[in-house]
């Protein structure tokens, strides 16, 4: 079967055939030089399509015969193609230096990936953050291997029309013209994964993107073995049909783990990123029973070697489906087995009617996390009845705070200086906080110069996309007249009304004596799309673009369209603030803000998400206060007086009047949040937090013929069973506090199947822990009985309003994750 990568190949000249090899891996994206040798092809199809597979489709074969004979093209093809393949031939990686001789492939599954702009299947921070954990998986090394969904629309261009609203255009992406190939099996036969949808079987092609060493796999329906309403399943990114969402999620899911079957792939651990592709859960599962195993038992193993992480705070956000509606989709598949089980896993209570994806993704992940740490506490809120008796703080989901992968966002400019300040080992070691203190050698001439660069080639695209909208809608409209030496604020993300892009127009006589200013002007930048069926978010986009037509405002205001890779990577490094004005939690992380920070530019955002652990009071500012607790409407007034007062006070005075401290204030930021909020740090942390874990959990839990988890799964039941015959007989404190007796009763149990602990807790709205200490001394009185001594002078605070003592008892889950439906029980000292 030829593809249109042969087809390349044969169109090449000899001396540039590996052309078509680095344009097909993602890592071109990457790398400078590598989008310097595609713009040298053809600058005009280049910067049209920043694709370099339809770059060298179109090219014609006389333009390729001259470069094979450009010295010049020749020397930077030889750079380029030697630096690719020795990033692809190199064995000394991070994951081989710390985990030498480990032999597995970790999956991570997620509905979007944002790798690149020719690759259009992602629709905003999600998408990004996954093609960042690609990217800086493969810099590290680490055996990951990917699995989505290609999408025929992807999700949508925006264009404005001329009655200041959004349009949502749907052009048609042919796998051919995309940088990935089809999935042959060693017959040159296209791979093909087979997944039960109502009392159909929809029939799936496979497509790979290779990112660096990693490799994502792309499911595809439109088969001619699909039933034809089946084929266009994957036609748009988000479907809002209830029907279609949850097809694509069984796709996604089911589809990922029988690809993997496909190519003999045995997972060491699995990451589902958001709740869309839990339904891996369940095919897991089928397959252990398949081999023998009770459904407990089979969940067991695939929970334990399973990480969630969770990227949304509002709990509407969450994806849930009708039980019926579930239970109707996967008919053929439950055949033979407990679809009652299976469907609990997502039940909230035991007596819902609703199927939630992130509460089945949780209930079969050992391993969950938020997004940040203030996301993790908002996490742990949300879901906290899920791990009855457990204090808020005990709550087992982590915070690992996104990153951004550096090399993808780093103007040229700032890569430059930052070679000549660092040397070129900040591009392997971006994560090295130590290393970042060189930007101190920066002068402010080199530093200043840099930015400027970056931002006159912001200007230049601002104007060409203003242009080619003003042509488009036959309009007149002035293109910017803004010198580079101005101050520009840049808001880019999603149009959804808790970003509040609108909040800093609250009051416009203020904001246009503060833009107007005489001698000290300044613009602001929008850019972003509101999903189409988000009408509020629409009208807030429209109100964005009615401004840039208001007297005072026009000329001094702007709205980008069509947000996407391109624009952003231009954006955080062409503005000299980047605006963030959430109402808080609801940001769960942000990383546009990263990415400013990368090239210099200074955050000026709500204290939520990542700025929470960004922040330093130095490195940029925070808009209205630095507390966690929720923001509402009201809260809107005050947050965009705050606003105003930093622009005047602060901002706008520094950016124009003490040019020293500005500079400072840029090096603070590099330097403190580059290698703090990098995906190779965030990516580390996956590995040491939770894959590692996961993969020992499997190793263990498989070997023997599943002998351990069945050991686990017999112990938990029995635990299960005998929990309510588990009680607290008395305690007594003696001694003015100094030794403690506490005689509990264990029923069926064990002293080594329970822990009994002492608690300090902090009263407040939620019992804070303070400490815990496990009562290990105990003697048995029989029947059952057994009483636990402590003397440490521990309970000195008894009396004390503001501490609470308790005795608890919990089972001892050393081997085992924590059993969520076994309440602790609390017995009240004090």
């Amino acid at each position: 079967m030829l593809t249109t990568k042969d087809n390349i190949e044969k169109k090449l000249p000899e001396n540039l055939k590996d052309l078509a090899a680095v344009a097909y891996n993602f890592w071109h994206t990457w790398s400078r030089s590598a989008m310097k040798l595609w713009s040298k092809i053809d600058p005009d199809l280049w910067k049209a399509y920043q694709n370099p597979v339809k770059l060298l489709l179109e090219t014609p074969s006389e333009r390729l015969e001259e470069l094979s004979k450009d010295e010049d093209f020749l020397s930077l093809y030889e750079l380029v193609t030697e630096r690719f393949h020795g990033y692809m031939k190199e064995s000394n990686t991070w994951f081989n230096a710390n985990y030498p001789n480990w032999d597995t492939k970790f999956v991570y599954m997620c509905m979007e990936y944002g790798i690149s702009e020719a690759l259009p299947i992602y629709s905003g921070g999600l998408g990004i953050l996954a093609g960042d954990h690609l990217k800086s998986a493969s810099d590290l090394g680490i055996p990951l291997i990917a699995v989505g969904l290609l999408y025929k629309h992807g999700y949508f261009v925006q264009e404005i029309s001329s009655d200041l609203t959004q349009q949502e255009l749907f052009p048609q992406y042919s796998p051919e013209d995309l940088p990935i190939t089809p999935l042959l099996d060693a017959e040159g036969k296209p791979v093909l994964v087979k997944v039960p949808l109502d009392d159909q079987m929809i029939t799936a092609r496979v497509f790979q993107a290779d990112v660096g060493r990693v490799k994502l796999y792309l499911l595809d329906p439109d088969t001619p073995e699909t039933p034809p309403e089946y084929r266009l399943i994957c036609d748009y990114l988000y479907n809002p049909g209830m029907d279609i969402r949850v097809a694509q999620e069984i796709l996604l899911g089911v589809g990922g783990i029988r690809l993997l079957k496909e190519l003999n792939i045995e997972p060491g651990l699995v990451h589902l990123n958001e709740g869309h592709p839990a339904f891996a859960a369940f095919e897991r599962i089928k397959d252990l029973m398949q081999k023998g195993l009770s459904f407990e038992e089979s969940l067991e193993v695939v929970k334990e070697s399973t990480v969630f992480t969770t990227h949304t705070p509002v709990p509407a956000g969450h994806d849930k489906f009708p039980v019926d509606f579930i239970y109707g989709r996967f008919r053929s598949f439950f055949e033979g087995l407990p679809a009652d089980k299976f469907l609990s896993l997502g039940k909230e209570a035991e007596n819902s009617g609703e199927l939630n994806m992130t509460v089945l993704a949780i209930r079969t992940s050992a391993y969950v996390n938020g997004v940040s740490q203030l996301h993790a506490r908002v996490s742990r809120e949300m879901f906290r009845s899920l791990w009855k008796g457990y204090t808020l703080e005990e709550v087992p989901i982590e915070g690992i705070t996104n990153g951004v992968h550096t090399l993808t966002w780093i103007c040229s400019e700032f890569s430059r200086i930052y070679d000549r300040a660092l040397s070129r080992v900040w591009r392997e070691h971006t994560d090295l906080e130590g290393m970042w203190y060189g930007v101190e050698r920066i002068s402010d001439a080199d530093l200043w110069e840099a930015h400027l660069k970056a931002k006159k080639n912001f200007i230049s695209l601002m104007k060409d996309k203003i242009q080619s909208r003003n042509k488009r809608l036959n309009l007149s409209d002035p293109l910017p007249e803004i010198d580079e030496n101005s101050l520009i604020i840049g808001f880019g993300r999603r149009f959804a009304t808790y970003k509040r892009a609108i909040l800093i127009f609250r009051d416009l006589e203020r904001l246009k004596k503060i833009l107007n200013t005489p001698g000290r002007p300044v613009y602001l930048v929008f850019a972003g799309k509101a999903h189409p069926n988000d009408g509020p978010g629409k009208e807030f986009l429209s109100q964005v673009l009615r401004m840039t037509k208001e007297p005072g405002l026009a000329g001094k205001v702007f709205f980008l369209e069509n947000y996407d890779i391109s624009l952003a990577r231009a954006m955080v490094s062409g503005v000299d603030v980047w605006l963030n004005t959430p109402r808080r939690p609801q940001e769960a992380s942000g990383t546009s803000g990263m990415k400013a920070a990368i090239n210099g530019v200074l955050n000026l955002s709500i204290y939520d998400g990542w700025w929470v652990e960004g922040y330093n009071g130095k490195n940029g500012w925070v808009v209205g206060d630095e507390s966690l607790e929720p923001e509402h409407e009201e809260n809107d007034q005050r947050d965009s007086e705050s606003l105003y007062n930093i622009l005047e006070t602060q901002i706008i005075p520094t950016y124009y009047e003490n040019r020293t401290k500005w500079l400072s204030m840029m090096r603070e930021s590099i330097k403190s949040i580059v290698p703090r909020f990098s995906t190779h740090r965030m990516v580390k942390e996956y590995m040491d937090k939770t894959y590692v874990k996961a993969f020992i959990n499997s190793e263990r839990l498989s070997k023997n013929d599943f002998e351990n988890a069945k050991r686990d799964v017999n112990w938990e039941s029995r635990v299960v069973e005998a929990w309510n015959g588990v009680s607290v007989k008395n305690v007594a404190v003696e001694e003015n506090g100094a030794s403690l007796r506490v005689t509990v009763n264990l029923g069926q149990l064990s002293p080594e199947d329970v822990k009994v602990e002492l608690f300090l807790g902090r009263e407040g709205t939620e019992l804070e822990k303070v400490r815990t200490v496990e009562l290990r001394r105990y003697v048995s009185e029989g029947d059952s009985t057994f009483t636990y001594f402590y003397t440490d002078g521990f309970l000195r605070h008894l009396g004390n309003p503001c501490w609470k003592y308790f005795v608890r008892i919990l089972p001892d889950t050393s081997d085992t994750d924590i059993i969520q439906h076994v309440p602790i029980i609390w017995y009240v000292i004090q």
